[in-house]
């Protein structure tokens, strides 16, 4: 490792949120033509099937009322439970973006990743060459996506068998309805859930950085030592992924906006631009992150 890279990672070592942002946006700015041709040829199609999950639902508004159907039937309850309705539409949103989710979006956060960590070690950055190394890492970046999925499902999977069961047994007990049952294991059990899912979903960001600088760690692995460079970070971890999630929520909350009281046609490719920016400065900070919390004097190859 050179001298100026060296100078350049014990320079970045230990930062706070603010300083990650700034760094972030420096990067970008530093190379805007690259990041920019990313958010356009590899992020796109992620909002624009986001946004086409949105007229869906808009349109036909009986999708997720038919989801929810499901879900509660799916419980044994037939209409019992209040569930709200926030998780069918969801559920509408990940189906339709999934494709889109396991290809172009992996792909470029393959290529943002890859890009930082050049600039980092002062190689100069290529668009062919971040493109056939992107494919390069795809695979690994699938194979610690899975892990991740299987990770939340099983998470997921601990609360509806919840739900579903000990409604009924406080019930069959006479200790109170099935609708306060409910609610009281959704209460006990959705604080915990919710902070668990939150630091999976932040050691999964910080994951695939791994699994795309550290060649021969993915999967399961790289999400261990995610978890273990994360050590006395979560606070700035959670931070950055809530910033990110305020982002992505306003972009796609004017999206509805517009689209309730009339879109134009050049305001769709704005908003999915905003949208695949967004993107981009997420994945760079959790690249920055990385560099962070990774000891300067480690080798990164």
């Amino acid at each position: 490792m050179s001298r100026r890279t060296t100078q350049v990672l014990e320079s970045i070592h230990l930062m706070n949120t603010a300083q990650i942002f700034r760094e972030a946006i420096r990067i970008i700015f530093l190379h805007p033509t690259h990041f920019h041709s990313i958010s356009i040829f590899l992020f796109s199609p992620l909002p624009i099937s986001l946004f086409m999950s949105h007229f869906l639902i808009h349109q036909f508004p009986q999708i997720p009322i038919s989801a929810l159907k499901a879900i509660d039937h799916s419980l044994g309850q037939h209409g019992v439970l209040p569930l709200p309705k926030l998780l069918p539409k969801t559920l509408v949103h990940i189906i339709i973006c999934f494709p889109s989710i396991i290809t172009f979006s992996l792909l470029g956060r393959a290529a943002t990743v890859q890009a930082v960590s050049d600039g980092y070690h002062g190689i100069n950055l290529d668009r062919r060459r971040l493109l056939m190394r992107s494919g390069l890492v795809w695979v690994k970046l699938l194979h610690t996506s899975f892990w991740e999925f299987l990770i939340v499902l099983g998470l997921f999977g601990a609360l509806v068998a919840s739900l579903a069961t000990v409604p009924k047994i406080l019930f069959a007990f006479g200790v109170c309805s099935r609708v306060l049952g409910f609610f009281s294991v959704l209460g006990f059990a959705g604080i915990p859930f919710c902070v668990v899912f939150a630091h999976v979903m932040i050691v999964g960001n910080l994951a695939r950085v791994v699994s795309v600088v550290e060649s021969e760690c993915y999967g399961f692995d790289s999400i261990v030592k995610a978890k273990r460079l994360m050590e006395g970070r979560r606070h700035t971890a959670l931070v950055m992924a809530l910033l990110s999630n305020v982002g992505f929520r306003l972009v796609e909350c004017l999206f509805e906006f517009r689209m309730c009281t009339g879109m134009s046609l050049w305001e769709g490719p704005l908003l999915v631009s905003m949208y695949s920016l967004v993107l981009v400065l997420d994945t760079v900070m959790n690249a920055v992150f990385y560099y962070a919390c990774k000891p300067p004097d480690f080798s990164v190859f």
